[in-house]
């Protein structure tokens, strides 16, 4: 009852004074959590998302004090510009006030009002106070002011933090220009439409105010870790031809559900497919083809660890993955003796070890076929 309480003192506040007056003072972030008080759903799905935890995260504050040790205080800052973007408002650089550990929070997106790509890195342009920015032309409140805004329609509301070159010029991060260059975006589809598709659930929590809509925007923002979208983006073919003892299997990836590159965002996440076989002569084989961006470092070396990709010297070693709407077709041969029946897996695994070994690591198997190959003549499925 007392976050209810709290969602009925904003709005009382409003009403006596004039929207927004005195909830929501000029120069301040708003807390997510006062936010939450009227807008119950949404803050419970930003709760789970990637975003409420950019910053206290222990992978990522691992990966920033290897930043800040290594490369020092100037470089690993860069790194809260996104995870911490608060401080451009509130110049918490000591990391003490509760509305920077809030990450990208309610308020940094609802108080945007224009990226800058031209900045390193690039600079979100924030105008925190009483009225709260969004992508709905009519919307309105009781408790604070609101505004219509086109950038909120846009993928160059994500741009500020999924884009990143460093100051000699390596692209690092390329989820928006990547995107740019795809399908989605010359048919004006946003990021949006993939990450923020419409659920079923209250604008306003209906003990303060009944609203007739019921569906909102997904404040999850599901993305490169998550299983479901993983399943959407690539779609998976498998061939299979006997020919004497060889055994050939064909393998078609289509990057159809991604307006970007599988797996795109940080260098060293991998997208891995895992052809096996097993024969009823004892057999077992099993081949792999990985599709990455790896960066090396001023050493020649591929960087091991997320906390390098911002050092000095940073070059593109290779770049494997799977573009926006491409094919990619892969063959592989085993030898199998040609009375022998296969038993054939295929299988997707995504993976990112942003420390460089297990400790933080994520392993998500999202596709998994299999196939039966008979001998010849005596058919297979």
């Amino acid at each position: 009852m007392r976050v209810w309480w709290l969602g009925a003192a904003v709005l009382t506040a409003a009403a006596s004074v004039g929207p927004a007056a005195a909830a929501f003072p000029p120069g301040e972030l708003t807390r997510s959590d006062v936010c939450g008080s009227c807008h119950r759903d949404i803050h419970r799905m930003w709760r789970a998302s990637v975003h409420a935890t950019s910053l206290d995260s222990a992978v990522f504050l691992e990966a920033y004090q290897e930043a800040e040790s290594s490369l020092g205080v100037a470089m690993s800052r860069q790194c809260l510009s996104c995870h911490a973007p608060a401080i451009a408002v509130n110049q918490d650089v000591k990391l003490a006030l509760k509305t920077t550990w809030e990450g990208v929070s309610c308020d940094i997106c609802h108080s945007m009002t224009a990226v800058d790509l031209t900045a390193t890195p690039p600079r979100l342009d924030l105008k925190v106070g009483p009225v709260k920015r969004g992508p709905i032309r009519d919307a309105s409140s009781g408790a604070h002011d609101v505004a219509y805004s086109e950038l909120h329609t846009t993928a160059l509301v994500c741009a500020g933090c999924h884009e990143y070159a460093n100051q000699e010029g390596t692209p690092i991060i390329t989820t928006y220009s990547e995107w740019k260059e795809s399908a989605a975006a010359k048919g004006g589809k946003s990021c949006q439409a993939c990450h923020m598709e419409h659920t079923r659930a209250d604008v306003v929590d209906p003990k303060i105010k009944r609203v007739a809509s019921a569906a909102v925007n997904l404040h999850e923002m599901p993305g490169g870790h998550s299983l479901s979208q993983l399943h959407k983006a690539l779609g998976l073919s498998i061939q299979t031809r006997r020919t004497g003892d060889a055994l050939d299997v064909e393998v078609g990836l289509t990057n159809k559900g991604a307006g970007h590159a599988v797996p795109t965002g940080m260098p060293g996440r991998r997208v891995i497919l895992a052809v096996g076989v097993q024969t009823t002569n004892g057999k077992v084989f099993e081949e792999r083809k990985v599709y990455a961006k790896v960066l090396a470092g001023a050493d020649g070396k591929p960087v091991p660890r997320d906390s390098g990709n911002f050092a000095k010297g940073v070059r593109i070693q290779s770049d494997t993955r799977i573009q926006a709407g491409e094919k990619r077709n892969e063959s592989f041969r085993f030898i199998v003796p040609a009375a022998a029946t296969a038993f054939i897996t295929v299988k997707l695994h995504y993976e990112h070890k942003p420390l460089g070994g297990e400790d933080g690591r994520t392993w998500i198997t999202f596709q998994s076929e299999s196939r039966t190959s008979m001998p010849r003549g005596l058919g297979s499925h």
